[in-house]
């Protein structure tokens, strides 16, 4: 009996699975953050195209300018992405339109999912 206590063999094998575990989780968390990080670069990308198309003259439609924030998204799953909204007014006399977008997207992990993470961009341009 003493023996067996004594032994060391496989203690390298029973450390290194419960430490894999935390470490999967924490990989797959930056995995998880780096989607988002990519997610709001495509985003603001493509509300950045659309308010230069915007500040153009003459001035676009409405349905024009949700087309060109449309077509110049990247990284974005369409299945999570709102259509964007534009709205028009002034602000010290001066008319702007602004486009804001959001996206929605639950983060997968390998036991669970989280509630979705929504990522949203506004640009108003003049």
């Amino acid at each position: 009996m003493r023996r067996l206590l004594r032994n060391q063999r496989g203690a390298a094998a029973i450390e290194f699975g419960l430490a894999l575990p935390p470490f999967i989780i924490l990989l797959m968390g930056a995995i998880q953050l780096g989607i988002v990080a990519c997610a709001r670069t495509g985003l603001q990308h493509a509300v950045d195209e659309g308010a230069r198309y915007a500040a153009i003259y003459p001035t676009p439609t409405d349905s024009a300018i949700i087309a060109r924030v449309s077509s110049r998204e990247f990284g974005l799953d369409p299945a999570y992405v709102n259509d964007p909204t534009i709205s028009h007014g002034t602000q010290y006399g001066i008319p702007y339109t602004e486009i804001t977008m959001t996206y929605s997207r639950p983060l997968d992990f390998l036991l669970f999912r989280t509630p979705p993470v929504s990522v949203s961009y506004t640009r108003r341009t003049y």
